[in-house]
């Protein structure tokens, strides 16, 4: 065979052969083969062996590609649920904000059913109290059926659900974390009852747990047919862990309002009394027995109930009541003997209803009476003991 005849190939000149070696030279370069054998060089099986590692490459390339295409859809995917979790919890944290602008606990607890649904998928929800093993309604929200909202309250009020085995609630209340339950009108552990007025299929629920204690229970669902999922329990925990939060501080602030008006009041009284015993007269006697000690006026002395004998005669009874009641009780008592009311007596004094209560609860335990009546009776009985 002469020079410029390849073998496989029909007779070409020698430019053609060249050509073909040097292309062929740069193809195995580009797909990275060693170079082709002169002694064994045939175009043609060099030309289709270069075409099927080629056509390899390829193959294995288009399966690259659309692996990449596979994983870049799950990672789309992915980050769509990431961003709509994101966008879910930020909406329900949004509205547990809401929730703790409201001052007063009750208040609160009526208005969370409402701001749930609010800011979440869920288009029904009720909230109970925890009371003496039972769950007892306090508020509930229905998407646009408001009057159905009411008439579940009431029917879930008449009947409270008592906790326990096998129900969900009770094990929910141990384990005080949300849970959903898909399949609630077949299920052995559901009340018929709560499915009924929950009117789904399936529902979330999750404790209110303010402090160390369950306060409650949520119960949210998403109308009949349509299921939850985990994205709907974990918002409703997170709605129930920041209301939990909201209502224990509210109970708190409340508490601290109670303390401060009985420290006002505490404040008041200690003031009318200091003012008492800045404005009294000292009077020193000898051998003058203290009113409460035995023999005095008090417990084991003379008084209205006491069997000792009365005082000497000529002696002023009213300066042995003196000695008992201060300055101020002793004027709260005549103007209850006279009839006036504790808000009259506030007014006469100048003080406020609070330290007139006070003074009169005061003068209660003094005299050991147990009413007014009775207060302002011995009062009178040691007036008549007064002698000329």
């Amino acid at each position: 065979m002469s020079a410029g005849t390849l073998r496989g190939i029909d007779p070409v000149d020698d430019e053609l052969a060249r050509r073909l070696r040097r292309v062929t030279a740069h193809a195995r370069a580009l797909l990275e083969l060693p170079p082709a054998d002169p002694d064994r060089l045939d175009g043609a099986t060099d030309v289709r062996a270069l075409i099927e590692q080629l056509a390899a490459r390829l193959e294995d390339a288009a399966a690259v590609v659309q692996y990449t295409d596979e994983h870049e859809t799950a990672l789309a995917r992915l980050c769509q649920r990431y961003e709509a979790r994101f966008d879910a919890l930020a909406r329900v944290q949004a509205a547990v904000a809401l929730m703790r602008e409201v001052t007063a606990p009750n208040a609160m607890l009526a208005r969370a059913p409402a701001a749930l649904c609010g800011g979440s998928r869920f288009e029904r929800a009720i909230v109970s109290l925890v009371r003496g093993g039972r769950m007892i309604a306090e508020a509930a929200h229905f998407n646009a059926d408001a009057a159905g909202a009411r008439t579940a309250v009431q029917q879930l009020q008449a009947t409270p659900l008592r906790l326990e085995h096998p129900l969900i609630e009770t094990e929910l209340l141990r384990r005080r974390r949300a849970t959903i339950v898909p399949d609630a009108a077949v299920s052995p552990r559901v009340d018929p009852h709560l499915v009924a007025i929950m009117g789904a299929q399936a529902y979330a629920a999750a404790p209110i747990v303010a402090g160390s204690q369950v306060v409650g229970v949520i119960h949210a669902g998403r109308g009949a047919g349509r299921a939850l999922d985990v994205l709907d329990r974990d918002v409703l925990w997170e709605f129930a862990t920041g209301l939990a939060q909201a209502f224990e501080s509210a109970s708190l602030r409340r508490t601290l309002r109670r303390e401060r008006e009985r420290m006002r009041q505490f404040l008041e009284w200690l003031g009318a009394r200091s003012g008492e015993l800045t404005d009294a007269h000292i009077t020193l006697e000898r051998s003058r027995r203290s009113p409460l000690t035995p023999g005095g006026w008090g417990p084991g002395g003379w008084g209205p109930d006491s069997d000792a004998p009365p005082p000497p005669e000529g002696r002023d009874e009213r300066a042995v009541f003196e000695g008992l009641l201060t300055k101020r009780e002793l004027e709260v008592l005549r103007l209850l003997a006279e009839g006036h009311t504790n808000k009259s007596i506030a007014d006469t004094l100048v003080i406020s209803g609070g330290t007139v209560k006070f003074h009169v609860n005061s003068i209660l335990r003094k005299l050991r009476a147990a009413n007014r009546a009775e207060a302002v009776s011995r009062y009178l009985r040691l007036l008549g003991m007064r002698t000329p």
